[in-house]
């Protein structure tokens, strides 16, 4: 379960990523902040995701990694609720979508990397050990 939400959340991420690249100095759609600092910050959150998603990372890792990005999220969250600029790192601001979303990922993503992966036992307990005879 943790590869798989590493997958999709590091897709998503860097998908947001890439477009920002593309649209910058005003919001994506009107909705999202798209400014070079934050869609650098999604790169290297967008590559740890994908890095624990897709290659032989353990589940402890793919947990490790989603907790880091769900507390990175809600601080930003948090911070640009306060100030959408977030200390003028964001010349064109987080919009309240924009803090909604970081909340609510971030919330998630913690909430998801705190619930034991279920699948991981279900694996090692399936094993077939070789019948020794004495």
């Amino acid at each position: 379960m943790h590869k798989l939400t590493a997958r999709i959340l590091g897709v998503l991420v860097g998908l947001l990523a890439i477009v920002g690249f593309f649209v910058e100095g005003e919001h994506l759609m009107g909705l999202m902040n798209v400014d070079l600092t934050l869609d650098l910050i999604r790169v290297v959150l967008a590559v740890a995701l994908l890095a624990v998603g897709f290659t032989r990372a353990s589940a402890r890792a793919a947990r490790t990694v989603i907790a880091i990005v769900g507390v990175m999220y809600v601080v930003m969250g948090a911070v640009a609720f306060f100030d959408p600029t977030m200390f003028t790192l964001l010349p064109t601001g987080f919009t309240g979508f924009d803090i909604g979303f970081h909340l609510v990922v971030g919330i998630a993503a913690i909430v998801i990397a705190a619930v034991p992966d279920r699948t991981a036992g279900a694996r090692s307990s399936t094993r077939s050990t070789p019948n020794r005879t004495v």
